[in-house]
């Protein structure tokens, strides 16, 4: 039984590690867009409201791996409040670094959708 558990837990972190870093490479690469995109501008000396509707859209996308990165921190922190649930606290699965304790604050998501003002 308790083999049947760890196997489960380790194909659940088999994939959530892979996602956590994916998700924050997406979210490197698209700020970068948006810094290329302005430096660009200011180099090829275009008017201020070159590219706009891309950088907008760029943003947007960027403010939504944001909250993507929330949502799957939280995930992190549930399933480790599974593992110990289910008799694995002394079992690590290989995290960098230590998750946080249920008495910590885990990541807020943004609850209210951005908008142009």
């Amino acid at each position: 039984m308790l083999n049947q558990r760890l196997s489960a837990a380790q194909g659940v972190a088999k994939e959530l590690f892979p996602a956590e870093e994916t998700l924050e490479n997406a979210l490197l690469h698209t700020s970068r867009i948006v810094i290329a995109v302005i430096e660009g501008r200011r180099t090829a000396k275009l008017p201020f409201g070159t590219a706009q509707e891309g950088l907008e859209r760029a943003g947007a996308a960027a403010s939504l791996l944001i909250q993507a990165r929330a949502e799957l921190g939280a995930a992190h922190l549930a399933f480790r409040e599974t593992q110990e649930e289910i008799g694995l606290r002394a079992v690590s699965f290989g995290d960098i670094w230590e998750c946080p304790s249920k008495g910590e604050s885990a990541p807020a998501t943004i609850v209210q959708p951005l908008r142009a003002v």
